[in-house]
């Protein structure tokens, strides 16, 4: 199922979010890139002395954790409030966010309930 696209601009940049079928994010996914990869050398070539970083660069590696507490922030969830809907004691939620505690597919999931997109961001 195709949604309307939400763009939300704001100080030069522009937020794109896309909610497309789980079974097209692979092909989806490489055809930004490539779009994003072409963008950004016509962009280094128009503007050399500026360097684009990729989100890698600047952030490092992506963890499961680091998606769950940031998913945890966006919804405005304590380590608590979360460890309940999650039926869980609140330290396995810190331990699980500071990649102390791996997250096993049915935790996975239930964080999936309650966050929405794919549980196999949480693995």
């Amino acid at each position: 199922m195709w949604v309307p696209m939400k763009k939300q601009t704001t100080g030069g940049s522009t937020k794109i979010t896309l909610t497309f079928p789980e079974c097209m994010a692979a092909e989806i996914t490489e055809g930004i890139q490539r779009v994003i990869d072409r963008a950004q050398k016509k962009y280094e070539k128009e503007y050399s002395g500026d360097k684009l970083y990729t989100i890698e660069e600047v952030y490092g590696e992506i963890t499961p954790g680091d998606c769950m507490r940031g998913l945890r922030a966006k919804e405005d969830l304590t380590q608590k409030q979360l460890a309940e809907k999650l039926g869980v004691r609140p330290h396995h939620i810190s331990e699980m966010e500071h990649n102390r505690r791996p997250i096993s597919v049915q935790m996975a999931k239930k964080i999936q309930s309650i966050f929405g997109g794919s549980y196999k961001t949480f693995l």
